[in-house]
């Protein structure tokens, strides 16, 4: 299930993707690399960041962790057995 904010997620990267395939020249990559390797690292790093909220809780809830932090109104939500029971007894 994609939600608003991982829509925009995907929809800046493959916006960015085309940005940078129409204006930059060909092998800017690999020039980015050899010339500025720190650059080329925090894009990366950067770029891992942003990815992260779309990859972890898919793979958090097929293991059976918690993902509440990232998804609480997903409809297969896992919570902590304290954060259940005060809910429990929030309701009560």
């Amino acid at each position: 299930m994609v939600d608003g904010h991982e829509l925009s997620i995907v929809s800046n990267f493959v916006g960015m993707a085309f940005l940078m395939n129409r204006t930059l020249p060909t092998g800017w990559g690999r020039h980015l690399i050899h010339r500025h390797p720190m650059g080329a690292i925090a894009v990366a790093f950067g770029a891992t960041g942003i990815a992260l909220p779309l990859i972890l809780p898919p793979i958090r809830r097929a293991l059976g962790l918690p993902t509440d932090q990232y998804d609480s109104e997903h409809p297969n939500v896992k919570r902590n057995k304290w954060v259940e029971d005060a809910i429990k007894a929030q309701e009560a």
